[in-house]
């Protein structure tokens, strides 16, 4: 890269105006918010080779998905997200316009989410390295704990999507790659991969995913959380929260059928996608209110008084799951 930090932090302070009424942005030693209500503070980290590889991610899918993971976990506290903080470690060896390109990502995910970048870090490092620090607001904040034996689980929607991207995109040909390394917007982009109908939808749900907003279900809500690490082993960590188990009815659980093709395309067990896949950020809701499908939420199953989660097959019968799904150590 041939700008300097100096040249570099101008640039994005430029990128990223923020008005006084908001607070106090990129420019000062610390930002300043204007909240009214209860603040909530996130934060994930994204480093290179372990939660992306750039033969197949763009530095604008960076950008959007670093701002989507973070906003995820506002949501999943009922909350409005409001501003972020960005920090970046990069090596000499990017260049000038995927420096550009990165922050075009950031800068579209934050008009999607109607937010703010509002300061950050930059620095050299051997190997990219992305952390995000999203804040958020909120009235009262929905927890984790909450839910009771006899409560209804229900998700956002269509779980495995991103998991089955990832799969996929780590047995493409190098010219596939770099077509989808091109790819913005891949909700107008040709379905050109192995001629799967759909399949820009599961590539999409890995690189730029979309967090969910819950404002029109959110005050059905005893306990909520995020789908980022698998549906078992999120929805386990739930469970020892409020010393309970659960019940998940698999004839309940929508299957996309795009999943269905990809899964046979790399003879893998669709289940282990939908069950155990990561990063779908998708919200677990649990309610003692069945009415909540009204609000397009899709019940699952029910929370029980025995620890551990079980899947209740038509055929199998009641079958104890291990919580398994991303765990870093």
């Amino acid at each position: 890269m041939k700008k300097d930090e100096i040249t570099l932090i101008k640039y994005i302070r430029e990128r990223f105006p923020l008005s006084e009424t908001i607070g106090v942005g990129i420019g000062d030693d610390a930002a300043v918010l204007k909240l009214k209500e209860n603040t909530i503070l996130t934060t994930d980290l994204m480093i290179e080779d372990i939660h992306f590889d750039l033969s197949y991610t763009s530095f604008y899918h960076l950008g959007f998905k670093i701002v989507s993971v973070n906003v995820s976990d506002i949501y999943a506290m009922g909350g409005d997200f409001k501003g972020f903080l960005f920090s970046l470690g990069i090596p000499q060896t990017i260049s000038d316009d995927e420096f550009s390109e990165l922050f075009d990502g950031i800068k579209d995910a934050l008009n999607y989410y109607d937010g703010f970048l509002i300061g950050g870090d930059l620095s050299r490092s051997q190997k990219i390295i992305l952390s995000g620090f999203a804040v958020g607001e909120t009235e009262k904040p929905i927890l984790r704990k909450g839910a009771q034996p006899g409560d209804f689980i229900f998700i956002t929607s269509f779980l495995g999507l991103s998991s089955a991207g990832l799969n996929l995109l780590k047995n493409l040909s190098e010219d596939s790659k770099k077509i989808i390394r091109s790819i913005r917007n891949f909700k107008k982009s040709p379905d050109k991969i192995l001629n799967i109908e759909g399949v820009n939808e599961v590539l999409e749900r890995h690189l730029m995913p979309v967090a969910r907003k819950p404002d029109k279900f959110k005050h059905l809500a005893k306990a909520m959380m995020d789908i980022s690490d698998g549906l078992l082993i999120d929805l386990y960590r739930l469970c020892e929260e409020n010393n309970i188990g659960a019940e998940i009815y698999i004839e309940k659980i929508p299957i996309h059928p795009t999943l269905i093709s990809v899964a046979n395309y790399l003879n893998t067990d669709i289940m282990r996608f939908i069950l155990s896949g990561g990063e779908d950020y998708e919200l677990i809701i649990v309610s003692d209110k069945l009415e909540a499908q009204n609000f397009n939420l899709i019940p699952i199953g029910k929370i029980t008084d025995q620890k551990g989660i079980y899947l209740i097959d038509p055929h199998k019968g009641k079958i104890p799951a291990k919580p398994e799904g991303w765990q870093h150590f």
